[in-house]
């Protein structure tokens, strides 16, 4: 009989796990429905908007939608309606699953305690929080790409059919959302295959290769099936996103504290102790293993930097094409911590208390999360926190978007709106969904006051990037955003400030429709504004 993971009381582990789990989900929802889509999250919402089922098939799209949520998003838009909550439903879904599934799957290389520091690894790491909340693909590829492999592993290993079949789906699945995952799945296949040649030429006749060999061919029809058709129908958008910039070696001093959550030193130089640590506690209890992640890793690695792929040099982009390996990094980091602080409490005590054990890794937990930017992130109101401000550079001070965002000082008319006694809400108009563009996140960080996006399509323009159509025959509706021209149609529920902006603190920008139309249908309608100068009108439009 298998002995129970957890010799001593079952409730106290599960209480843990109740409590990590609870963390988990107040660091991927916190605030999560006044957030506001930003920057690559409006790939999809462009191309549904312009095109139908046929062309989101056949194209990844110059501005890089992913081909399966944009059909997903297309169809909700046709159906039962496209919101934000829906847009975000399958990323928070698997970011949730993936603090409990992971180290579930990854059991047979985990002893005791050390799924738990695993899992609480994987509910405080900043990256997949990010994940987690903004609207792409990899919040859905980590955790797929990262089981998949180990299914595969697991399938050769233990020859059960039911793995082969969870590698196959799982890894079919990755390549569409993510064409790039295909690096870690060949190099998976490449790995088996040359272990299949090497029982083939020790005597095994052909047995191995006979298994591998029709698993890699389905996975192969299968991802190609789905793959290849954008590839040949629009070979120019992949085309035209490599051979572009390169990588530096301070791009992987930046990975990698994009990987562990933290920008600190100390906090960095010792994950790498943990993770050399780790690495050899499993060297120790399945080498093959580990040459096995190793391998993939480095494929992967090598052949992401060989592309040259646009702003490849930027750390987090190269962290997002090769994150499917960030999980078994965090594992190794688990088993570096918990081999750690078992043999350092057993010089002081004769036999280790899980208690104690459970007390260091809380200590480690607490420790990465404030020296991680989490804590700024998540102070007061911030409707931005997927702004790359926040995700470029885990020390603020060093971002080039801090240093960006630095020109958009509060304007003055701001405090005089945060005087106004009652609650209000600000709609911002025009606005840029490029983040680097808009200083209406910097703005909100200190004026403290909720807002929504104005959309002028309707009033002063028909349609501009960034913006919904007004009228159309889609069903979206976008909480956090608000059509100017219905606010003039009807009265409103909540006490709200219209501001336009004349200009940009940041010089030449993507230049905007003329907003002046809009600015006199307002005084037609409301009269005199609030407030007027050369950069800002605000009405002052109270409820009803």
């Amino acid at each position: 009989m298998r002995r129970a993971p957890y010799p001593a009381e079952r409730w106290p582990w599960l209480l843990a796990w109740l409590l990590l789990f609870a963390v988990a989900a107040w660091l991927r929802l916190w605030q999560i429905g006044h957030q506001v889509l930003i920057d690559d999250e409006w790939h999809a919402v462009h191309k549904l908007m312009h095109f139908g089922y046929k062309d989101i098939f056949l194209s990844f799209g110059h501005a890089d939608h992913t081909i399966p949520l944009t059909l997903l998003f297309r169809t909700l838009a046709d159906t039962i309606g496209l919101s934000e909550w829906r847009m975000r439903a399958l990323p928070l879904a698997f970011g949730l699953a993936t603090v409990l599934v992971l180290p579930w799957v990854a059991r047979p290389w985990l002893k005791r305690c050390e799924p738990l520091v695993f899992a609480g690894l994987l509910a405080l790491s900043p990256l997949l929080i990010h994940f987690a909340r903004y609207v792409r693909p990899y919040a859905l590829t980590v955790p797929m790409g990262f089981i998949a492999m180990l299914a595969l592993w697991r399938w050769w290993h233990e020859r059960r059919p039911a793995w082969g079949w969870v590698f196959v789906v799982l890894a079919t699945a990755c390549a569409w959302l993510h064409p790039l995952t295909l690096l870690f799945t060949a190099a998976g296949l490449t790995w088996f295959g040359l272990a299949a040649l090497v029982a083939f030429w020790q005597g095994d006749k052909g047995q191995a290769l006979k298994r591998i060999v029709p698993l890699g061919a389905l996975t192969t029809l299968l991802c190609s099936l789905l793959v290849l058709p954008p590839l040949l129908a629009d070979p120019g958008a992949m085309a035209s996103k490599s051979g572009i910039h390169q990588v530096q070696w301070l791009t992987f001093v930046r990975g990698w504290e994009l990987l562990i959550g933290s920008a600190n030193v100390l906090v960095a130089g010792f994950s790498l102790i943990l993770a050399c640590l780790g690495a050899w506690q499993l060297w120790r209890r399945d080498v093959a293993f580990l040459a096995y992640w190793m391998f993939m890793t480095m494929v992967a690695l090598v052949v992401t930097v060989a592309l040259d792929a646009a702003w490849i040099h930027h750390a987090l982009v190269l962290v997002r094409y090769t994150a499917v390996a960030q999980p078994m990094l965090l594992l190794l980091i688990a088993l570096g911590l918990t081999w750690l602080l078992s043999r350092g409490l057993n010089l002081v005590m004769q036999s280790v208390p899980g208690w104690a054990v459970a007390g260091g890794v809380m200590l480690w937990l607490c420790a990465l999360y404030l020296a991680g930017p989490l804590p700024q992130v998540y102070s007061g109101i911030n409707q931005f926190t997927s702004h790359m401000r926040y995700h470029y550079d885990y020390r603020f001070e060093r971002s080039i978007y801090t240093t960006v965002m630095a020109e958009a000082e509060l304007p003055d008319v701001y405090r005089r709106i945060a005087a106004e006694p009652g609650d209000w809400v600000l709609v911002e108009t025009p606005w840029h969904f490029e983040s680097h563009f808009s200083p209406l996140s910097e703005y909100q960080r200190e004026h403290q006051l909720p807002l929504r996006i104005g959309m002028i399509s309707g009033l002063c323009s028909e349609w501009t990037h960034g913006e919904l159509r007004r009228g159309s025959d889609q069903h979206i509706i976008f909480r956090r955003f608000v059509f100017l021209a219905d606010l003039l149609a009807a009265p409103q529920p909540e006490n709200r400030f219209v501001i336009f902006h004349r200009g940009t603190p940041f010089g030449y920008v993507r230049e905007l429709p003329d907003i002046e139309p809009c600015i006199d249908a307002f005084r037609a309608a409301h009269g005199r504004p609030w407030h007027e100068d050369e950069e800002q009108v605000v009405f002052r439009i109270p409820a009803g």
